[in-house]
């Protein structure tokens, strides 16, 4: 077996080969305070390939990837899931003018839309009403929605490809909720349309049998994971793999060289290849170690009375919801933080999220396990006292955030068009001209193109109000598309 990008920086950092070259820095013990890791970041030198043209050891490193995720072809995204996401749109958009997105995609995909002049159709997915979340996406919905596509613009036009570009679709969501891809999968495909699938939170799929399967061996034809997010490796590495006939690699090829930086980290290269390394040895039995940890934890707080985890996630989530609305999301994740020194992923209406992952140690589930139980306690006692207590007394239930907003411009001539910026609270009737998103996750709540409605007016600034933290928003003033006269 060759070997790893690591060992290899790590053998050359050693060695007596003067630096003539980039980064500046020389690899210099002198170069300040990250000078150690200096020692294995280097540039394309002889003998250790390239990114955009890779014939040795990159090569190598991406062959190791594809086949823990059994794929055709696997690359290494140094600039993010961002950087595959507009990769794999932009692969497919020479196909047609319109592109099928759920509506819960991360604003990479809006942004590869409006990159591409891409005509957006949503399929909305279906609510799971208790815990006020998007679930999945329904295949009958996608294949009902594809052939209202088809009757409306598909006069004259030879086959569905030429009407439809591709479909995207995040699974597992933010939340941790999985669609049936392969379903979704074979619904593409028998109108000969390339699906792409946002598996950014799902690296850790396919490995254990306790975990959903990978999008790949689902069948998707693009698929991207963020490396980072479940699997040990560092901030903004990501893989993108290409399967099947309905894409083409040398288009995939050509977008990466265009959204990548030509100068990729080789540190961040190195990373995702011991990620792989570590998955491919040690993967099944951390992730197990990991599901009896989850277990242990949903045992010991079963009994809260008004602390819940959301059975709907995958493994990899732990979705804490508060029951009865007797606290906010904000609220809890402002406790937990505080108080116990518990950093969770986000904050939401009801609920906050906990990313799990399998370099997840004992003693952190242990201080959440000690957390939730003593909240949940003092919950209790405070409603049985009729306590007064300020964390307490959040009667109301914050507001529904799942829009079906009016569209006026396509999102591509909106987010381009002169525009004004205005309260708030005059919004009513205007078409927006920027994104609004709750953040994280940043899943656009408003696209630019929408019309803003008083609903949605209010549930926004009730959100502000609370904490949360909404962009597109600054100092109450939003973005609007000049009005003509």
């Amino acid at each position: 077996m060759s070997k790893g990008l690591y060992d290899r920086l790590k053998e050359y950092g050693k060695s007596d080969f003067y630096p003539f070259h980039m980064p500046g820095h020389k690899r210099s013990l002198q170069s300040g305070a990250l000078a150690d890791f200096y020692q294995m970041d280097i540039t394309e030198i002889d003998g250790f390939d390239n990114l955009h043209q890779p014939e040795s050891i990159i090569k190598d490193a991406q062959k190791r990837a594809a086949e823990l995720y059994h794929s055709e072809e696997t690359y290494f995204l140094i600039n993010g899931s961002t950087a595959g996401i507009l990769s794999a749109v932009s692969a497919v958009a020479g196909r047609a003018e319109s592109l099928i997105i759920a509506r819960n995609c991360h604003k990479a995909v809006y942004h590869a839309a409006f990159l591409n002049r891409l005509k957006l159709h949503y399929i909305y997915p279906e609510t799971i009403e208790e815990y006020g979340i998007s679930g999945s996406v329904q295949p009958e919905k996608l294949r009902d929605l594809i052939d209202e596509i088809l009757l409306k613009e598909g006069e004259g036009k030879k086959k569905p490809s030429d009407v439809i570009a591709g479909i995207v679709i995040t699974s597992p969501t933010y939340e941790g909720i999985v669609s049936d891809v392969n379903r979704l999968v074979k619904v593409a495909h028998s109108y000969n349309l390339p699906i792409i699938v946002d598996q950014a939170h799902g690296a850790h799929f396919g490995i254990h049998s306790a975990y959903p399967e990978s999008a790949v061996c689902e069948g998707a034809d693009f698929v991207i994971h963020s490396v980072h997010k479940t699997l040990p490796a560092p901030t903004q590495t990501a893989l993108i793999h290409r399967n099947g006939t309905l894409t083409e690699m040398e288009k995939l090829k050509k977008y990466l060289r265009i959204y990548q930086s030509s100068s990729p980290s080789y540190l961040l290269m190195a990373g995702i290849d011991e990620a792989v390394r570590i998955v491919s040895q040690e993967g099944y039995d951390r992730l197990e170690g990991l599901f009896q940890k989850r277990n242990k934890l949903l045992n010991e707080i079963k009994d809260c009375r008004y602390i819940q985890i959301c059975p709907y996630t995958e493994p990899g989530r732990l979705l804490i919801f508060i029951k009865n609305n007797v606290l906010t999301g904000h609220v809890l994740y402002g406790i937990l933080l505080k108080d116990y020194h518990l950093q969770m992923e986000m904050e939401a209406g009801n609920y906050v999220i906990a990313i799990l992952s399998m370099m997840d140690r004992e003693e952190g589930f242990e201080r959440l396990s000690k957390a939730l139980l003593e909240i949940d306690a003092t919950l209790i006692k405070s409603k049985e006292e009729k306590s007064t207590v300020e964390i307490i007394t959040q009667k109301e239930s914050m507001p529904d955030l799942n829009f079906r907003p009016k569209v006026k411009q396509n999102l591509w001539e909106a987010y381009q068009a002169p525009y004004e910026e205005i309260g708030i609270e005059e919004a009513e009737g205007r078409t927006a001209a920027e994104f609004i998103n709750l953040y994280p996750p940043g899943i656009p709540l408003l696209v630019p193109g929408e019309i803003w409605n008083n609903k949605m007016i209010q549930a926004v600034q009730i959100y502000q109000e609370k904490g949360y933290t909404i962009q597109g928003i600054c100092n109450n003033k939003i973005k609007v598309i000049i009005q003509e006269i």
